[in-house]
Formats: structure tokens, sequence, C-alpha cells
């Protein structure tokens, strides 16, 4: 394989690879204008290698024309880019020319009259084609860099250099062949390496247009990485020739200046990397250089999900806050003031500080930083500008982000501290945080809000608790009063003065029960449970005493259905209540009956009644509705309360009622035995699962 071969292989990988960067580069009819100038120049240079023709004639000496052709054409492109208008005439004229100087440069190809002249004369129409078309190449090029204004022509140097600079070679080696009379073969294989040189800067036109270029597809951590490998490793090169070169020296003590400056570089590598201050720096060179927009909108995104939506345990909820819109910019430090309100006028006080003094400081509606955030719609540059108050408080402080919420407007202020790596502030930079700031005013007020939600429902909690306690309370006071009333009768009656002690210790114990309650939710650590068939009759028998003494109740005999899933204060709660509503309903001498069995895995207790009954509209819309009751001293929470803690064990209370026909209340509670028996059971299933 012969060194030309070699050359024009190499030309037009090299040409190929820059062509596939400026796709990835740049958009639009430039970019494809361009890469197409990198394409024609890879097929010039593999036509050349595998098919040596001579340089006139041959499908080598058709590539060489297409080739000038298709930069003449990227060229014309760049000019009505750049031109508009009022250069149209000219580049009809541009146009023209070239086209017939390809179209002679082709046909001096075919075989016919003109097949003998292919030798590097001036009588040559091959050649003069050629070196016309370079010569016009060379004055578009000069033409559209002269009339660019200002701002474009630094869209349009780097393709004129590139391109007029190869016509201009081609223009050379046309020259030297007709004073030679004969092409000169390191000329020829310069031209390959001449085009290879030229072909980076076609690249760096698509990368460096703004206007043109977009993102490159390649992650910005692996830029970053990739690059800090270069850095190192260049630093690491350059210690090593230094060390190599003392101890060529000869001195006796050269290998150990070697040893130490190969120590020093690593401990300074290792000390660069770890810095927080460095990698910044690095990042923003980068950053600046190579991509279009400064931020990564997407990995911007996903870390400020993170932040936010972080546990409070990792950090707090405000500190949060900071981060989300500190690290972005790669600030290292700031504050948040929240908005508080106050008699006549809000204000911003200290919330949270990020590796800044906590110092507590609010801003009055007064205060000269408020104006500068134009009711949260501006960000605002501090610096040298920050308040005194700040500054002293603070530190240097450098710009101020307003959390501007959509219904509640300014809900705060974050303020930051100089970023680690400075850069220009720009719109970009500031639509990122003016965006983040309002994101994070969302966060707040829905935190806020979440807040204010689990009070509320502390409060309706302990509400709930006070009524029942309340309810419970006026039930034991109605006993107790029933009881009194009683004892002028029958207080002689031996039984009835152990009914009077029984009643007043179970009405002691209630109201202690009440109390503690009422100080604090039950928690109890080990499952519920209550024994039915044991708790129905001393309620049933303490209701009765506390009755008028002609209220009967009868627990009818039955099998014992076994364990209830319920707190043994909640059952009696429950069943008092329907006990005592059953007795108010019921006629003087009719009694109330309860029954106990077991259904399945459910156990039913029916309390029924021979009272009036009531109608199904009174069921649905009265009878379990708090404070809602048809009796004249009645609160409405009985019915409700003995429902609610029945459901809260997983049971259920219905109602079997037909006006004048009586009620029954159906209770029905879980089985302790059947959870105890399903928990196995559903254990094994998930173990044969798995």
């Amino acid at each position: 394989m012969t060194a030309s071969v070699v050359l024009h292989t190499g030309a037009a990988a090299f040409c190929l690879f820059w062509a596939a960067l400026v796709l990835a580069a740049g958009r639009g009819r430039i970019a494809l204008a361009l890469a197409a100038a990198c394409g024609a120049g890879a097929l010039w240079a593999v036509t050349v290698a595998f098919l040596p023709d001579w340089p006139l004639d041959g499908v080598s000496g058709a590539a060489d024309v297409l080739r000038s052709a298709v930069w003449f054409a990227v060229l014309l492109v760049l000019y009505r880019r750049t031109g508009g208008a009022e250069v149209a005439p000219a580049m009809r004229r541009f146009a023209v020319a070239g086209l017939l100087l390809v179209l002679v440069g082709f046909a001096a190809l075919l075989p016919g009259p003109t097949a003998d002249l292919v030798l590097p004369t001036l009588g040559s129409p091959a050649l003069l084609a050629r070196l016309g078309l370079a010569l016009v190449t060379v004055l578009l090029a000069e033409n559209i860099y002269r009339n660019a204004d200002e701002a474009a022509r630094w869209h349009v140097n780097l393709p004129c250099i590139a391109l007029g600079g190869l016509a201009a070679f081609d223009v050379l080696v046309c020259a030297d062949a007709v004073l030679a009379r004969a092409f000169s073969p390191p000329l020829l294989d310069a031209r390959a390496v001449v085009m290879a040189l030229a072909m980076p800067l076609l690249a760096l036109a698509a990368v460096r247009d703004r206007r043109w270029r977009r993102q490159l597809p390649v992650s910005r951590a692996v830029v970053f990485h990739g690059a800090t490998l270069v850095v190192g490793g260049v630093f690491l090169l350059g210690i090593g020739l230094a060390g190599e070169a003392v101890r060529h020296l000869g001195a006796d003590w050269g290998r150990a200046v070697q040893i130490s400056l190969l120590a020093a570089a690593a401990l300074a590598l290792l000390v660069a990397a770890s810095s927080q201050s460095a990698r910044s720096r690095l990042r923003r060179q980068i950053v600046d250089n190579f991509f279009t927009a400064r931020h990564d909108y997407r990995r911007e995104w996903l870390r400020t999900v993170a932040t936010l939506s972080a546990a409070d345990a990792e950090a707090p909820a405000a500190l949060r806050t900071i981060r989300a819109i500190a690290d972005p910019v790669d600030s290292p430090a700031g504050l948040l003031l929240l908005r508080e309100e106050t008699e006549g006028a809000p204000r911003f006080a200290w919330a949270q500080s990020w590796n800044c003094p906590d110092a507590p400081l609010a801003l009055g509606a007064e205060h000269p930083l408020l104006p500068l955030l134009r009711d949260g719609t501006w960000i605002a540059e501090l610096g040298e500008a920050t308040p005194a108050d700040l500054a002293r408080a603070y530190g240097a402080l450098w710009i101020a982000v307003p959390l501007l919420h959509h219904r509640e407007g300014l809900a705060g202020i974050v303020l930051l501290a100089p970023p680690r790596a400075p850069f220009p502030l720009d719109g970009e930079t500031f639509d990122l945080l003016r965006t983040l700031g309002r994101e994070v005013a969302m966060f707040l007020a829905e935190r806020r809000a979440a807040e204010r939600l689990a009070e509320s429902r502390k409060l309706a909690e302990y509400a709930k608790r006070f009524a029942f306690v309340a309810h419970d309370v006026k039930t034991v006071s109605h006993q107790l009063s029933l009881l009194l009333a009683n004892a002028e009768d029958h207080m002689q009656d031996p039984e009835f003065q152990r009914d009077v002690l029984l009643t007043v210790r179970a009405a002691t114990d209630r109201i202690n029960t009440l109390i503690a309650r009422l100080r604090q939710p039950e928690e109890e650590a080990a499952p519920a449970r209550a024994e039915p068939a044991h708790r129905v009759a001393p309620a049933a028998r303490l209701a009765a005493l506390a009755a008028p003494r002609q209220s009967r109740v009868i627990v009818e005999p039955g099998d014992d259905p076994g364990l209830a899933a319920i707190g043994a204060e909640a059952f009696d709660a429950a069943v008092t209540h329907l006990i005592n509503n059953a007795i108010d309903a019921s006629p003087m001498h009719e009694p109330v009956r309860i029954a106990l069995r077991r259904d399945g895995a459910r156990i039913v207790i029916d309390i029924a009644d021979r009272g009036p009954g009531m109608s199904p509209g009174f069921v649905r819309d009265v009878l379990f509705r708090p404070l809602g009751t048809s009796k004249a001293k009645g609160s409405g929470i009985g019915a409700w309360q003995a429902r609610e803690l029945l459901r809260e064990a997983g049971g259920d209370l219905a109602v079997l009622t037909q006006p004048g026909e009586g009620t029954t209340m159906r209770l029905t509670l879980p089985r302790a035995e059947a959870d105890a028996a399903a928990a196995p059971a559903a254990q094994e299933q998930v173990r044969r699962c798995a």
C-alpha cells in the first residue's frame, strides 16, 4: 500500500467523522450543506485512493469535479443566507458561471474530440474548467466574507476560510501543473492532507453558531468526567516529563525530585477532585464552550423533584427549599424568608439558613429589597447593592429569588450567596430561577395546606372524642339521677342498696375512663378483645337499674358466640347506648330483649324493643346524623357513636324497624378467633406465592 493510498484513505475517514459531527451539532439547511461538503471530500478521497486515475481523467477526475461543485454550492447557500435579497443579482451571476464551468468539466471527461486534450496545459478544457471553478470559488468566498455584516461575518468566516482555502490550493496545483506540464505528486497528495485539516473548521462553524446549532446529544456528565480525566492526564504527563528531565540531569537528587514531583502531583489531583469549587469551575468552562444551553433542564427538573420530595428525616422542608433554588446555579449557601400576615401589612421573616448564620430577621413592607422584586416577577441582583441589614446578618449575598404563588402572591424569598464558579447572569438563568421559584412556592403552599388539614383533622378527632365523652357523661348523669329518684321509695331494700353500690362504682369507673380518653386517644398495644356473653348481661343490668323500676331488660339464653374483635370499653359504650335507647322507646312493662348468636365468622347481637318504631326516612336522614334526635332532652350522639365504634372495629349496625312494630338494632362484629385463624392461612398463602 503506497503512501498516497494511506493519505487519501485517512483523509476520507477524517471527512466522514466530521460530517457526522456536523449533522449531530447543527440543524437545518446549513448543517446539511456543511455535512455535504465533508461528504464530497470523503467521496473524492476514497475514489483517488482506490481508483488512482490520471487527475484529469477517469472516475477520479469526475469525483474531483463533483467535489469542487459541491463546495461551490455550499458557498452559494451561505451567500444567500447572509446576503438576502441584496446579493441576489451577484449570486445569480456566480451560479451561472459555476454551472457552466461544472458542465464543461464533466463534458471534458466524456470520450470524444476532447479525450486527447487531458494534458495539463492551457489548451486542456478539463484543466481550464477546474482552474476556472477554483478561481470562481475563491472569488465567491471573498464576496461572502466582504459583504457580510459584523454579526453575520462571525458565522461564515470559518466556511469561507476552509472552502476558499481549498479552492486556492487547487489553483496552486493547477498553476504548477501548467508550468511544469505535469502534475506534482507531492502536491496531489498534499491536497488530501490540506482537506483533512480544513474539515474541522466546517464542524466548528456548525457547533459555534448559536443561531443554527443545537445541543450535542452527549451527556453532560460524560463530557465533564471525560474532561476531568483529560485534564488530570495532561497534568500528570507534564509532571512526568518534568521529573524525567530532572532525572536526566544526572544529579544524585534527581530520582528523589522525580518521586517528590509525582507524589505532589497525585496529592494536588486528589485535592482538586474533592474541591467543589474546582469542579464547578471546570464544569462552567465546559458548559460555556461546548453546549448551547447553560443548564441541563432534564437533570435540573429531576434534581428539584428529588430535593422537594425527600423525607423530612433527611432535611427539613425549609432547607430543601433553599437547596432546590441554590443547586442549579451552584450556590453554596442561602437563606429562606417566608411571608407572615401581621396587622396592617405582611412581612417576610427568617425561616431557615443553609451554610449561613441563623440570624432571625424580618423584612417589613418598606424594606428596600421588596421593590427590587417587582411583586415577585423579577429576580434581584444584589452584590454590592445588598441592603445593609442583610449584609450584616448574613454576609455577602448574590441574588434574591422570589417565590411567587398564583393565588397567594409573593409567598417567600430565597437569598443566595455567590456561586463557587462565577458566571454572568443571563435570560436563560433568570427564566430557570423564576420557574423554580414558582415550583417551590407551590410546594410550600401545598405543605402548609397539608399541615392545616392535619391540624383540622386533629381538632375534628378531639371534637369527636369530646362529643362521645360528653354524651357518655350525660348518660352516667341520667343513670345516677334515676337512681336517686328510685332511692326515695326503695332505700330500705337491701337488694336495692347493693344495686346502688354497684351502679355508683360502675359510674365512677366510667367517668374516670372518659376523663382519660379525653386527655389522650386510646392506644391498645394488644389486639382488642371483648366477650359479649359476659359483658352484655352486666350492661343490661346497670341500664335497668338506672331506668324506671317498671323497665326490664331480658338477655335470652344461648350459646357463647366467642370473642369479638373490639375493645371492651368500646363494646360496653355501644351496647349501653343502644340498650338505653331501647328502654326509652319501650312502653311501660314491655321488656327489652337481647339475643346473641354466631353467624359464621361474625357475632350478631339483636337489641329489640316494642316501641313505636321508625320510618325509613327517619333512619336514613336523622338517626345517625350527629346532633339529630327526636327526644326532648336528647343530644343525637348515641346511635351515631355506637355505629362509629362498631365500624372502627370492622363491624356494623343495622336497623330493622317499621312504624308501629318496634325496632331491632342488630350489631355485627368480627370474631377474634376467626381473625386469628385467618392470619396463619394468609401467611401460608403468601409463602406459597413467593
